[in-house]
């Protein structure tokens, strides 16, 4: 699949770039982490399905192994940006 990305934008001056809806950036709309998908794209698996194995570091600097640590109960993962895109 072949995600379209938002390109929509002008360039206001050297490494200053403003996209449709206003945000005034170091790059241009579309390109590096300013690659907004247009259109309908996959955004992860459905609310109840299996998710993969997953093994990562959380706030505190544990190993946690999401299937095997929780015991058969629910979770709720969440993944984060940072604040500088």
């Amino acid at each position: 699949m072949q995600i379209e990305r938002d390109t929509r934008g002008a360039e206001l001056g050297p490494n200053q770039y403003e996209d449709a809806e206003g945000y005034i950036a170091p790059l241009p709309a579309g390109h590096g982490p300013r690659s907004n998908p247009l259109g309908v794209f996959p955004t992860g698996p459905e609310v109840g399905e299996r998710l993969p194995d997953v093994v990562a570091v959380n706030s505190e600097g544990s190993t946690v192994d999401l299937h095997t640590d929780r015991d058969g109960k629910p979770v709720v993962l969440v993944f984060t940006r940072s604040a500088v895109w």
